[in-house]
């Protein structure tokens, strides 16, 4: 937590700089984030790993001040961990695609933007087994083969954005929401098939920059990663 805190210090102050100028009639911006995502039980026994890593970034328009519509995509992967004979051991990589929409309130701060939203979608679940659960269930459990799926499912994510403009082509943000999922695993192998309902919530916090790549006379109020 304490790395965590000391690399949004940076955005954090620049978000708060003063004498900086609006993304003007921007319509396009692209760029990079950087994800952090925390760990999790995913069901009694098991556990869903979070993952740090870049992801790209987009920004259309600017959001209007008020109540309005909003969507997205934020799609991530856990990597789910369970017990195996006994040893805890990586089950795979659980990937969650959803596709989301949602309503939320945005307010403006000269340059910057604060909104808090609730969206919610479906998404489609996947999970390809690790080669060291596929070995653990034939070492320990003497299982001849293994596979595993995962379900599609419904989620729900209430978040805040806040945008900084920085110039007429640079945007900064963070964002924090807590993502609500819960996909169905099936592990099947020729012993026995095991269903369980992973826990795949996941704390997300974003931090990004964007630059304007095109422009127009007017500014649109659709905004989305």
């Amino acid at each position: 937590m304490a790395a965590l805190r000391l690399s949004l210090l940076p955005l954090l102050m620049a978000l708060c700089a003063a004498d900086a100028h609006a993304q003007t009639n921007n319509r396009f911006a692209l760029g990079l984030d950087y994800i952090v995502k925390t760990s999790d039980r995913a069901s009694k026994e098991d556990y869903a790993h979070g993952q740090l890593g870049p992801a790209l970034l987009w920004r259309f328009g600017e959001s209007k001040p008020g109540w309005g519509f909003h969507w997205g995509l934020n799609w991530y992967a856990v990597r789910l961990e369970r017990p195996i004979g006994g040893i805890a051991t990586e089950l795979g990589e659980l990937h969650v695609r959803p596709v989301m929409a949602g309503y939320g309130y945005t307010k403006r701060f000269g340059d910057t933007s604060v909104t808090a939203d609730v969206m919610g979608g479906y998404a489609i679940g996947s999970i390809a087994i690790a080669d060291t659960a596929t070995d653990a269930y034939r070492t320990r459990l003497g299982a001849p083969g293994t596979n595993a799926e995962a379900s599609n499912t419904i989620v729900l994510k209430p978040e805040i954005i806040v945008w900084r403009n920085l110039g007429r082509k640079i945007g900064l943000t963070v964002n924090a929401g807590y993502m609500f999922a819960r996909p169905t695993i099936t592990v099947t192998n020729g012993l026995a098939t095991d269903v369980r309902v992973a826990r795949a919530d996941q704390f997300i916090v974003r931090v990004g920059a964007v630059y304007s790549i095109f422009s127009s006379g007017k500014s649109k109020q659709s905004r989305r990663r």
